[in-house]
């Protein structure tokens, strides 16, 4: 695949109207997003044509290019270089007028733009997740080896395991005051005042507990302190208090504005937080865990959530599941949705291979197979969506079925008595998953079920690409 290079990056600024139409540029894990002044001015197909760009999605006001896992970052900094060597950028006048008339003509849902945040508040975490689960993967399965089934342990070895296990403890203690800063910011408001209202769900308000953090206080005026909620009454705090911080500021005088607005934020989402958040997010939490457990144990259900998946990452909303990630793990100590879903990115790799097979020796279409292939199976879907099966859309359709068949597997096998999940909130999908596999049984049986959903996704999205989504389809 082509390499990022500053030339590259030259003709997709000039082809997104140039230094002057970009507001912003970002990345998530195979994204360029840019947030333009005005869309109209961005050639797509021009883009699209440049050597190494796999797709273009214009979602909830962002222009996304889509480069594949390991080009996003540099891509980002390399424009933003490039935005900061440009000449001056227009006026806040005119840029808010060009907003608001970009606004107006706006198509996005409320719903999608709400959900889409979850990206800019989750994205920057993925890594650390990743790393802990693959650490943490290693470590069980070693210990499951190396140490359970040994009567006489290597100390060394048992040492080494505590290690690696101990940063999944550190990061998932207190993972709360991280997403509270990300969404607070996220939602307009100051990151650290997230940070903090998090740190209420963290700390214990019992004087007589013998682990975690005391806070020193064990009611809110004689009104009970039930820190329930996790990850949802964290969101629903932060967000709430972003909104409540631009109204403080608002009445606030300017030269009091670094002395009391926070303050003034804190003290009202704290009594909020106590009295009414946790309760909810307690009740929100509980009911989500409930869904989904019951969608999961069933077949029918699980090929549903395997099937659509595409499409929510398609729209960029796919984010938006990771609280559920939250619930489930709060309540199963695995995350049982994942898998599911990682078997929609399953299919698209056994369509391609029926594409492959069906295209002529010479074609474009194998060459961009060859390409994307790999990192399919590795769990990355997205050269292979965009790429490959989407520009056709019957294979793209056939591909979602294929990933449809294994998550009706993998919701058969928990039907039956054996869930299975991540072993942390959020990591790859793919064979690159295997390791952080576990289940009630233990992780060689959470393995297992992982790997049969795995190949019943490539083989459904095979065949049924071979026998409907290759007909009257550009094999070229």
């Amino acid at each position: 695949m082509a390499k990022i290079t500053k030339e590259m990056i030259a003709r997709i600024l000039a082809h997104a109207g140039g230094a002057a139409n970009v507001a912003q540029a970002g990345n998530c894990m195979t994204r360029l997003r840019l947030t333009l002044r005005d869309e109209s001015l961005a050639d797509s197909a021009a883009i699209r044509q440049i050597d190494g760009v796999m797709g273009v999605i214009v979602s909830d006001e962002q222009f996304q290019v889509v480069l594949g896992p390991g080009k996003a970052q540099t891509a980002a900094e390399m424009m933003n270089v490039l935005l900061e060597e440009a000449p001056a950028a227009p006026t806040l006048a005119d840029v808010a007028a060009e907003k608001k008339q970009a606004l107006k003509g706006k198509q996005t849902s409320a719903v999608q733009k709400f959900l889409a945040k979850f990206a800019t508040i989750f994205t920057p975490l993925i890594p650390g997740f990743i790393a802990v689960g693959l650490l943490l993967g290693f470590a069980t399965l070693a210990e499951q080896v190396f140490v359970l089934e040994n009567a006489h342990p290597n100390a060394s070895l048992v040492a080494l395991i505590g290690y690696m296990k101990v940063f999944s403890k550190g990061m998932f203690t207190f993972l709360s005051i991280l997403i509270g800063y990300n969404a607070q910011k996220a939602f307009g408001g100051s990151g650290v005042n997230g940070a903090i209202i998090a740190s209420l769900f963290v700390l214990g308000y019992n004087p007589e507990a013998t682990s975690g953090f005391y806070a020193g206080i064990s009611t809110f005026f004689g009104h009970g302190i039930d820190p329930r909620g996790n990850i949802i009454g964290v969101l629903i705090a932060a967000i709430l208090g972003a909104w409540v911080e631009r109204q403080v500021r608002r009445v606030m005088p300017a030269n009091l504005d670094m002395i009391l607005t926070s303050a003034v934020t804190l003290l009202i989402m704290g009594a909020v937080t106590f009295t009414v958040i946790m309760p909810i997010g307690g009740w929100l939490f509980t009911g989500m865990s409930w869904l989904f457990l019951h969608l999961n144990g069933n077949p029918f259900g699980s090929a549903v959530l395997a099937g659509l998946f595409l499409l929510a990452v398609m729209f960029g909303v796919h984010q938006g599941f990771v609280p559920v990630y939250f619930a489930l793990v709060d309540a199963q100590g695995f995350n049982s949705l994942f898998p599911i879903l990682a078997m929609a990115g399953a299919g698209q790799v056994g369509a391609a291979l029926a594409l492959f097979w069906r295209a002529k020796r010479d074609s474009l279409l194998r060459t961009q197979i060859k390409g994307a292939i790999i990192p399919g199976f590795l769990g990355i879907g997205e050269p292979l969506i965009y790429g490959v099966t989407l520009p056709r859309m019957k294979p793209f359709v056939t591909a979602c079925l294929g990933g449809a068949c294994g998550g009706f597997f993998v919701g058969l096998i928990a039907w039956l008595g054996l869930p299975v999940g991540l072993n942390t909130v959020f990591g790859p999908s793919g064979l690159v998953a295997l390791p952080l596999m576990t289940s009630g049984s233990g992780i060689y049986a959470g393995m297992a079920v992982y790997a049969g959903g795995l190949a019943v996704s490539y083989l459904c999205g095979f065949v049924l690409t071979w026998l409907f989504g290759s007909k009257n389809v550009d094999l070229s």
